[in-house]
């Protein structure tokens, strides 16, 4: 019985099935390909952690955020730094503010 994943999996996973004793094939991604995977893989994994609460779901979420920084040929450091800056800015989220609505004034 073949099982279809079409989905970005860690490096490691094509040589587990394969000494599991299983076949499977794989394809390797253009560019263009890997960046959506990626951010299909994070999208995947924060519905996995929404579910779970599982620290391991927030740790792969942590790794294809990792991959995604660095295939865009960013620097994490910088990443950080708008992060931080934003923080500075705008504040965090620790508060735990949840805007319901704003008032906005009619226009005349």
């Amino acid at each position: 019985m073949k099982i279809k994943y079409n989905k970005l999996v860690r490096d490691m996973i094509p040589d587990l099935i394969k000494k599991s004793g299983r076949q499977y094939a794989v394809r390797v991604l253009d560019d263009a390909s890997y960046q959506d995977a990626l951010v299909e893989k994070i999208i995947e994994e924060i519905r996995d952690f929404h579910e779970s609460g599982n620290e391991e779901e927030l740790a792969d979420i942590y790794e294809a955020l990792d991959c995604l920084v660095d295939h865009m040929d960013y620097e994490p450091m910088h990443i950080d730094y708008l992060r931080m800056k934003k923080k500075e800015a705008r504040g965090s989220f620790k508060e735990r503010y949840f805007l319901v609505e704003v008032e906005e004034p009619d226009e005349a």
